[in-house]
Parts: C-alpha cells; structure tokens; sequence
C-alpha cells in the first residue's frame, strides 16, 4: 500500500494539524510575549542577510556590507522566499515552519516504513508530531526546523538507496545534504562520515556512490566556498567554525578566573587584536585559531570531565526555557534569555520552574523525552538483529550529530534536533514490536 493511502497516517496528521493550528492560535493571540518569543539572539544574523540579498542581491554579514562568511546562505534564501510570499519574516516563518514539521514526520514515516515496517511507521510519525523539541524549535526564527526537514529526507534516501542501489536515490541524497549544509554548516563534516559509510556498507556499488554521491555534494559545496574565496579570499565554508572554537573556551576562562560566562565572553572578544574587524577573513580564522590553541590545551581535562554531562544535555534537555516562553509567557528580558539558552553551564533552570504550571510542563517534556531515548535503544537493537546496514548507517548519524552538538558547555536540546527523528524511528521499531509481541501472548493464551 502506498504512503499516501494509509488513512492512519492522514490520522495523525490531521490530528497534529490541529493541535499545531491550535497552539499558533495562542501563541499568536494570547501569549503576552508577542512576536518576540519567535526571535533569538542567533535570528538577527539569518534575518539580516535575507533582507540584504532581496535588497541588493547580495549575502551580508550582520549589520554590515561585508560579504557572508560567519552564516550560510540556506537559511536567508528561506527566510527571504518566506518574506517575498507573505511579507513577514516572524509569524509567517513559525506558520511555514510548522507546516514542515507535519511533513517531517512524513519522511520519517517513509524511513520507519523502510527498515521496520507500517506500524513502526505510524508510531515513529506519532512521535514526531508530538516531540516537544520539534514544537518549540517550528516557533522560533532558527535555521534548525529547515535543516531537519532536509536532513530526514536525505536519511530516507540514503536507507532506500541501501535497499535498491539505484543512482537517483544516491544523487536526492546527495542534494538534500547539501542543502542541509547550506542551512546549517554542523552538517559539514558529515558529507565526508556519509561518503565513507555508504561504501562500507555497498562496497560493490563504491564508483556509483563517488560518481552520484561525493562528486555531487563536492560540486555543490564547493561553489559556496569558491564564492568565499572570490570576495574574500577565504575558501573555506564558513568561518563559525574557527569562531566557535575560540568563544567555546568561555566556560574554562570563567572557572579558571572566578567570574561569569557573559565576564568571560568579553574577556575573549578583548583579547582579540585591536584591528581584527579590519583584518582579511583568512587572517580572522588564523587568529581565532591561534589564540584559541593555549585555551583548548589548558582546558582539556577541564572539558574532558563535563563532556558526559554535556552529553546528556544534549540528549535528555527539554528545551524548556523556549517552551515554557511559548506557553507560559514566562517573562525575561533578552540577554537573560540569551545566556539561558545558548551558554548554560546548569542542567535544569531553575528559577524558571516555580509555578505546580510550571513543574509539570518540565515533567511532561522530560517524560516524553526520556521515554522516546529509552525505546530507541531498544529499537537499535532490534534493528541491528535485523536490518545490520540500516542500523549502522543510523548509528553512525545519530553518534555524529550527537557528538558535534555535545563538545562544549552550551550543550543542549536544540543541538538535538538533528537526530531527533532518527530516535523516532528506533522508538517507534521498538513499540510496535512490543504491541506484536503482546498480540502473539494473547493468542497463545486464547
């Protein structure tokens, strides 16, 4: 039976259409917030450089006429189509991406369908519509609900290609991750982890996969950092990783000298030459990269010791500073708001969870986060007794993602999403083999 014909699946749907039309209506209505609860400290550098490219024609760095290095285009494009067909660059964003999260859970639907079969399929999309990392992230102007969207259909591809070892789903594959790393570049390094996997898992068919898989994605991410290197003589994708690695030091100067994360940010950005807004862009990642060297050396054991908490972090948050926004109106002035969600040292905020409202929304979230990891343990192994290649290439992506969004001290649920779906999938394996193991109980009772 086709996709489309299973009246389960228009079901939940239908069912998620409503409660996501439901809760736009409230927060569009009733949350006292207004637009601002859609807007983070990140959405100025996706915004900006939208407007600039309809404006002019050209990719900007935030506030400035400097060309785009920091950001990637993906995301402006979406944010500027979004702009061009419903003039507005906030709710129509969180209207849109809303739509495509009920169309993620689709492909994961399709990918469930792929390696374990309808019912697996159905529970796996239940998931993903009720995901309350998906919900928050589809009301936020960020690049994450795009970059997921992408990246399950690239993970469908790859799992059918896998089965049929034909060369179109290699090349949809290899256009959805490039799209992917134009929306968000932590996808990067992953072209080169997914290359090497899928001739592992089909050393036969390894010149097809380099023929319609690598060459396609080098082609197309090879043209964004020849565009870099055109204007500005830097020729790699994108300068944030550099960025990163020097700013991520901020929690190890902040232990290391008694003050706050915020007192250890400017300290960093002080330290940066006098002159370095001024120097070349391949200068500025020289030198974020040299300054940042005595840092990591220094702060090795230091982040070796907190790395299993960021992990989990990563795994188990709720995202429910964002949540609690969205529902509650939980008040809070934007630099608190910035420091809350993106560099955190602490697990749980306290002093956002005051209210029994409160308490049992961070319950709920933790719960059906929690459960949704645990049966997708289950789930990888009993899809690694099973279908062995489709279990490695998803545990190869899951510890991927997982890992890069877990390596310092802002870790947390955001920097799941990525992989969130793919936990769906495994849970949703794991459920419906439950439901089939207690269908064969009861027969042999009966």
């Amino acid at each position: 039976m086709a996709w489309y014909k299973d009246k389960w699946l228009w079901l939940i749907l239908a069912l998620g259409a409503a409660l996501k039309t439901a809760a736009f209506c409230y927060v569009y209505f009733c949350n006292p917030l207004g637009e601002q609860v859609l807007i983070f400290p990140d959405s100025l550098t996706y915004v900006y450089p939208a407007q600039t490219w309809l404006a002019y024609g050209q990719f900007w760095e935030t506030v400035s006429a400097a060309p785009l290095l920091l950001r990637t285009p993906g995301y402006p494009v979406f944010l500027a189509g979004v702009q061009v067909l419903f003039g507005n660059l906030t709710w129509a964003v969180a209207a849109v991406q809303n739509v495509l999260s009920l169309a993620l859970a689709v492909a994961v639907y399709l990918c469930a369908c792929e390696v374990a079969g309808r019912r697996a399929a159905r529970i796996a999309a239940a998931l993903t519509v009720a995901s309350v990392l998906y919900f928050s992230l589809s009301f936020a102007v960020l690049s994450e609900m795009v970059c997921v969207f992408l990246l399950a259909w690239f993970v469908y591809f790859v799992l059918r290609f896998l089965q049929t070892q034909r060369a179109r789903e290699l090349l949809c594959a290899a256009l959805l991750l490039s799209a992917a790393v134009y929306v968000r570049p932590a996808a990067y390094y992953f072209c080169a982890v997914a290359g090497v996997a899928l001739i592992y898992l089909r050393k036969s068919a390894w010149k097809k996969i380099v023929l319609f898989f690598c060459f396609p994605l080098v082609l197309c991410l090879g043209a964004w950092q020849l565009r870099n290197h055109v204007v500005s003589g830097y020729g790699g994708f994108s300068t944030v990783n550099a960025y990163n690695l020097y700013f991520w030091n901020a929690d190890f100067v902040a232990a290391q000298q008694g003050i706050s994360i915020p007192q250890a940010h400017a300290q960093l950005a002080e330290n940066l030459p006098a002159d370095f807004a001024q120097l070349p862009a391949r200068e500025q990642v020289k030198t974020y990269r040299r300054l940042a060297r005595p840092w990591l050396v220094d702060g090795s054991d230091y982040k070796a010791v907190r790395a299993p908490k960021w992990a989990l972090k990563t795994l188990l948050g709720t995202n429910f500073v964002h949540t609690s926004r969205l529902l509650l109106g939980t008040p809070a002035d934007e630099q608190e708001v910035s420091f809350r969600m993106l560099n955190q040292r602490h697990i749980v905020h306290a002093n956002y969870v005051n209210a029994p409202l409160e308490k049992g929304l961070l319950a709920v979230s933790f719960a059906s986060v929690a459960a949704v990891v645990l049966l997708a343990v289950t789930g990888g192994w009993l899809l690694w007794r099973r279908r062995r290649e489709s279990a490695v290439f998803l545990m190869v992506y899951v510890l991927y993602f997982w890992g890069i969004g877990s390596v310092f001290f802002g870790a947390y649920a955001r920097f799941r999403a990525p992989f969130e779906f793919v936990l769906c999938i495994l849970a949703g394996t794991a459920v419906a083999q439950g439901l089939k193991n207690l269908e064969s109980l009861r027969k042999r009772v009966n």
